[in-house]
C-alpha cells in the first residue's frame, strides 16, 4: 500500500512540476510579446542604423575596408567619446544630487557638445575620405547606403494616424 502511496505522491509532484514549467515559459513568452507590443514606435523609428551598414551593397573587400577605416576612426576618438558621456553624467549626477548650478551644466554640456561634434567631424572626414578612394560607381553605391541611413525613419503616409486638426492651424 505505502508503495502505490509513494507512486502517487510522486506523479502529483511530477504533475505540478510540469505545469508550473508549462505556465513559466507561457508566461514568459506572453511577457516577451507584450514587451515588443508596448515599444514606443518613436523610439523604433528614431533610431538609424549604424553607419558601416552603407556600405553593404559594395564589393566585399571595399565593404571590410570601410568597416575597418570606422573602426579606426572610432577608436582613435574614444578618449573625446567616453569624455563627452562623462560630461553629461556629471550634469545628471548634479541634478540629482541637488546640487545643480545652471552656469556650471550649461559650461559641461556645451564641452560635450563639442566634444561630440568633433569626434562626428572626424569620422565625417574618414568617411569622405574612403569614398575619395573608390572608383565612381562604388562611390554611387556608398551615396545610396549613406541616403539610407541618414533618411528620416518613419512610417510611410498611408500607416500614419491622421493628425487632429487644432484651430491656428489654418485649415491646412
Amino acid at each position: 500500500m505505502s508503495a502505490n502511496r509513494s507512486l502517487i505522491v510522486a506523479l502529483v509532484v511530477s504533475g505540478a512540476l510540469n505545469l508550473f514549467l508549462v505556465g513559466g515559459i507561457a508566461g514568459a513568452a506572453w511577457m516577451r510579446q507584450e514587451a515588443r507590443r508596448e515599444a514606443p514606435a518613436a523610439a523604433a523609428l528614431a533610431q538609424r542604423p549604424p553607419l558601416w551598414t552603407a556600405g553593404r551593397d559594395l564589393p566585399p573587400d571595399q565593404r571590410r575596408a570601410l568597416r575597418r577605416s570606422l573602426r579606426e576612426a572610432a577608436l582613435e576618438n574614444r578618449a573625446d567619446a567616453q569624455a563627452a558621456r562623462a560630461e553629461r553624467r556629471a550634469v545628471v549626477e548634479a541634478m540629482a544630487d541637488g546640487r545643480f548650478d545652471r552656469a556650471q551644466a550649461e559650461r559641461r554640456i556645451a564641452a560635450a557638445r563639442a566634444l561630440e561634434s568633433g569626434v562626428r567631424a572626424k569620422v565625417d572626414g574618414r568617411l569622405v575620405a574612403f569614398a575619395e578612394s573608390l572608383p565612381p560607381e562604388e562611390r554611387k553605391v556608398l551615396g545610396e547606403g549613406l541616403r539610407r541611413v541618414y533618411a528620416p525613419r518613419q512610417k510611410p503616409r498611408e500607416d500614419r494616424p491622421e493628425r487632429p486638426r487644432r484651430k491656428n492651424d489654418g485649415g491646412t
